[in-house]
């Protein structure tokens, strides 16, 4: 078969599913997906007429649900099966400074480095709406950037594509007192999280740590079964470890397994970002494993989504379907998030070894027996 044969065949491919993918389409298929799997369905009477997705989105947004959302099966594909992300490949913190320029990501091919403050993102000044305006602009498109590099303002264009966040962000060994702790900052819960956190407990093992840190700032979650594989190395029992609680009552319940990888004391550090499985994870770790948990308040995310098609060009409801729930009934972490044991701005890791420290004396993180 010729190539140009190919191609011809792609272009009519491509314009009959624009053709056939209809906005109508979409709209019938959020609506028989809310009224059947939705999980607060029961607070809705009754569900009003939507001209487009982004109506039925603002809909729920009114009603309190701040998660369910659209998205590309491509973009959730790459995602969680490795870690990759369409974007440009930057973190900023609340003063809009540059903290963090991903590896092999389209900022760090502009220059782009930490400490450098961002003005505007398309224009837009509003920090708090840099994300969606990043999410929003079509690959195609640059996204246009008002930088300040030592003092100078300058202008960038910047094409979105593909790039990888790394589960593990960092790990090492750190000292509290006279003794080791692994340090493991886990910012995602993708497939290959596991195998990286295996790995780093490996490397802490080998090393004769006394303790585990467990970093999970700016982790906004990911897969369930991610984070109860990274809990079956530190965590051990018998019975229900905790269960998933779907809108129609069907239940999915997740149970201990018998042997772990690494039985050492466990400090956690969390902020006002982490949310939904690295929630469910500070949770059970400090439930089942005694982990003392330094940070913010974190978001509060119990709930969970599942996805479902909504046409044959790619796009994707990740409808918010199920509560995360502990064997007594109660919700993994409360609606105002997870209150840590000690308060520390930031999830600042020098802070929280002082937290750490006024918790547990450093000589009673002695080795397991």
């Amino acid at each position: 078969m010729s190539l140009p044969f190919l191609l011809l065949l792609l272009l009519v491919y491509v314009s009959y599913a624009q053709e056939h993918c209809t906005k109508e389409e979409i709209v019938s298929k959020l609506r028989d997906y809310i009224s059947r799997y939705y999980l607060w369905k029961h607070k809705i009477d009754t569900l009003p007429e939507w001209k487009d997705e982004s109506d039925a989105i603002a809909f729920l947004r009114s009603k309190g649900d701040r998660w369910t959302t659209i998205t590309k099966l491509e973009d959730d594909r790459n995602w969680y099966s490795g870690s990759k992300i369409l974007g440009i490949g930057i973190r900023w913190d609340e003063d809009g400074t540059i903290v963090k320029v991903f590896d092999n990501s389209p900022a760090q091919r502009a220059g782009l480095k930490p400490k450098d403050i961002i003005y505007s993102i398309n224009g837009e000044t509003d920090r708090s709406k840099w994300s969606t305006v990043i999410r929003s602009t079509p690959a195609d498109k640059p996204v246009k950037l008002v930088v300040i590099k030592d003092g100078i303002f300058v202008e960038m264009e910047i094409f979105k594509d593909y790039f990888v966040v790394s589960p593990i962000e960092e790990k090492r060994i750190v000292h509290l007192g006279n003794k080791k702790l692994g340090y493991i900052h886990l910012v995602n819960f993708t497939n290959p999280a596991v195998k990286g956190f295996a790995e780093a407990l490996q490397y802490f093992k080998e090393e004769g740590v006394d303790a585990l840190i467990i970093n999970l700032s700016n982790n906004s979650g990911g897969l369930i079964s991610v984070a109860k594989a990274i809990a079956d190395m530190l965590i051990s029992g018998e019975g229900v470890m905790f269960y998933l609680e779907s809108s129609t009552n069907g239940i999915s319940v997740y149970e201990f397994k018998k042997e772990k990888m690494l039985d050492k004391p466990i400090f956690v550090i969390v902020n006002k970002n982490t949310a939904s499985a690295a929630e469910l994870l500070a949770s059970l770790l400090r439930r089942y494993a005694g982990a003392i948990v330094a940070g913010e308040p974190t978001v509060g995310k119990y709930v969970g989504s599942n996805m479902y098609p909504l046409n044959d060009c790619g796009l994707v409801l990740r409808l918010i379907t199920f509560a995360m729930k502990l064997p007594d009934g109660s919700f993994v972490v409360g609606e105002k998030g997870l209150e840590p044991d000690c308060r520390v701005e930031k999830g600042n890791l020098e802070k929280a070894l002082d937290c750490f420290k006024s918790v547990i004396a450093p000589e009673s993180l002695s080795a397991s027996p």
